[in-house]
């Protein structure tokens, strides 16, 4: 019997029915089997689906559903379920680079030590289990993995050197936040971008700590490490290698070795076992565990690599074709009375200095993007530094010169200190280019207001408008905002047209498949 021809890959640009009808023609066309539009022609299997690939799911939850998968589904079903692109994969292909090209299980930056561990176990019971039912046949020696193509310039593989042109704050005085309007000057480089992509970015960790690190290492930093195959030096290496901010459960465990004194690696051994607190860095571990001394090489091999960071872009091409601009919110917050400060957030805006270079690649987004319709309302949801993308959106909507309405929802603490970017906003909607623009300022009154508050405030209007034909853009946090920002939108749906739960949940179902709801969340 005769099966579909499946030609288009899954992560092609279409929906599911723009897949099969593709595939359907292709196949006919060249005369292949398979019917115009994917209707099988009997015995096809069904589309695979992913019941797990769902970021505000429990980890338990999602394992539970991959129970009995292929590894490679449970390992896809450990990761962060954001496809943001920070391991330079989507969630199923890193998944699948583990399974079949030994990739590494550490580059899942959302996921975090959660799903590192939760990768490592999967790892060691699929080799137990590899092992136990080996054959003869299966101890050939396997064939050396290809080398991999010279990547483009402006990827991950291969990033762009570019230059800091300028880091702006955005709040006003007083404000308890600290965020930066921060330009990347491209430089003639020929690296493109779109609206919607993100802008991958390779920081270094702060001097100061790196310095405090050797100095209670009593090294000078100036010895000779080797890092995946090339030499360094010791404090390079800390400095751009290798993440001191998380210490991974392996070289706590390395302390613990070779701490001389009893009690001390007792405790890192009990530490090793359920991982470093949340805001334990290196350096703590090093002033309270003095007797700990590996070798500064063991030290290198054992910490976890620092991972690059994505923002999103806050800027088109179209108007900014030798620039990217982004909006980056400077973390430093205290966590269990330990200070704290975010490695990219606080290199980009406040340690790398004017023209200072830095290493950026562009992640592209395969569905995030203006609809094509130029007559379609979008209205776009965006909290805090989530408004980054919508102000590429609308620049690139003013510079095509879509007619189509825009309707901004924009939140932050307080109106008078956290109002970013107030007077582009104020312009674009007099303009006209912003149709409506709603603002949720949660501290200004004494009950908490937030965007999802406004969507359900504005019921009506906000179902008028999907019923027009409007897309929905969500981008921020994917844990809170975006969850209660999914649950408003069931409300809406449900009451405003009078359908109940299972319907509701159809109804945005199909928004999504139809390229009508679509998240940037992270």
């Amino acid at each position: 019997m005769s099966t579909p021809v499946n030609l288009i890959p899954e992560d092609a640009p279409f929906d599911d029915g723009q897949r099969e009808w593709l595939n359907g023609l292709i196949a006919a066309l060249a005369g292949w089997e398979g019917a115009l539009g994917g209707a099988e022609q009997g015995g096809g299997e069904a589309k695979e689906t992913f019941p797990w690939h769902d970021p505000a799911m429990a980890l338990d939850e999602r394992m539970a559903l991959a129970e009995g998968k292929p590894y490679e589904r449970q390992l896809m079903a450990a990761m962060a379920q954001l496809d943001c692109g920070q391991c330079g994969y989507l969630c199923k292909t890193y998944a699948e680079a583990i399974a079949f090209d030994g990739e590494a299980l550490n580059r899942c930056v959302p996921g975090a030590k959660e799903t590192e561990r939760q990768l490592k176990a999967l790892a060691a019971e699929h080799k137990a289990e590899s092992a136990a039912s080996a054959t003869d046949d299966d101890a050939e020696e396997k064939p050396a993995p290809q080398p991999k193509k010279a990547a483009p310039l402006g990827t991950r593989d291969n990033p762009l050197m570019a230059k800091l042109k300028s880091s702006t704050p955005l709040n006003a005085e007083g404000s308890t936040k600290d965020t930066r309007h921060v330009v990347i000057d491209l430089g003639g480089s020929g690296v493109a971008y779109t609206a919607g992509d993100s802008m991958g970015i390779f920081p270094e960790n702060d001097p100061r700590t790196v310095d405090a690190i050797l100095a209670d290492l009593d090294v000078s930093g100036g010895e000779t490490v080797t890092v995946d195959g090339e030499e360094r030096l010791f404090r390079q290496a800390l400095l751009k290698d290798r993440d001191v901010t998380k210490p991974s459960d392996e070289v706590i465990a390395l302390l613990a070795e070779h701490a001389a004194d009893a009690d001390e690696a007792e405790d890192l051994k009990m530490l090793a076992g359920r991982g470093a607190e949340e805001g334990q860095t290196l350096l703590e571990l090093v002033r309270v565990y003095p007797s700990a001394r590996p070798t500064v090489q063991a030290l290198v091999d054992e910490l976890g690599p620092l991972q690059p960071r994505l923002y999103s872009i806050a800027s088109s091409s179209k108007q900014y074709p030798d620039e990217i601009h982004t909006t980056v919110a400077v973390v430093k917050t205290a966590v269990y009375g330990r200070g704290y400060k975010g490695v990219a957030s606080t290199y980009l805006a406040k340690r790398l200095s004017r023209h200072g270079e830095v290493p950026i690649y562009i992640q592209k987004s395969d569905e995030f993007r203006v609809n094509a319709d130029p007559d379609h309302p979008a209205i776009m949801i965006g909290p805090g530094t989530g408004i980054a993308p919508f102000l590429a959106f609308l620049q690139e909507r003013e510079a095509l010169g879509h007619a189509g309405r825009n309707w901004l929802f924009f939140g932050n603490p307080e109106s008078a200190r956290d109002h970013i970017y107030r007077d582009q906003l104020d312009a674009w909607r007099k303009q006209g280019l912003i149709s409506r623009l709603t603002l949720a300022f949660s501290r200004d009154q004494d009950e908490k207001v937030y965007v999802q508050t406004r969507m359900l405030e504005q019921a009506w209007e906000f179902w008028a408008w999907l019923q027009a034909g409007a897309v929905i853009y969500i981008c921020g946090d994917a844990s809170r905002m975006a969850k209660d920002v999914d649950d408003a939108l069931h409300r809406i749906v449900a009451e405003q047209g009078a359908m109940d739960e299972k319907a509701a949940a159809r109804y945005v179902t199909t928004l999504s498949e139809n390229g009508r709801y679509l998240r940037d969340v992270y």
